[in-house]
């Protein structure tokens, strides 16, 4: 990652060791349900979604989700992978964010 675009870590303590559930994407918002590692339900909502990419990101235990630099008016969200020679991924472009629980 690179630290010169990182701009802040999106959620609360929660998130660090979660795992991805399920991702389920409506038109141009998309939502990312997290299991915690106490077994809690977080879910990420993005809103005006402008890209996604993905592999494989169910099942991925995160370290973090990063918010980078991104073209205003949008924001680049990425899920950092804890297992660094895993290949899971996901990195979402949108406008905003939502952190529920």
């Amino acid at each position: 990652m690179d630290d010169k675009n990182f701009i802040r870590y999106i959620g609360d303590y929660r998130v660090h060791d979660s795992s991805i559930e399920t991702i389920l994407q409506n038109e141009d918002i998309i939502q990312v349900y997290l299991i915690s590692n106490e077994n809690e339900k977080i879910i990420v909502t993005f809103i005006d979604v402008k890209s996604m990419k993905s592999n494989r990101p169910e099942g991925m235990i995160l370290y973090s989700i990063s918010e980078m630099k991104e073209q205003p008016p949008f924001r680049k969200f990425i899920f950092v992978n804890w297992d660094e020679d895993n290949d899971a991924s996901l990195e979402i472009i949108a406008k905003d964010c939502i952190f529920n629980n």
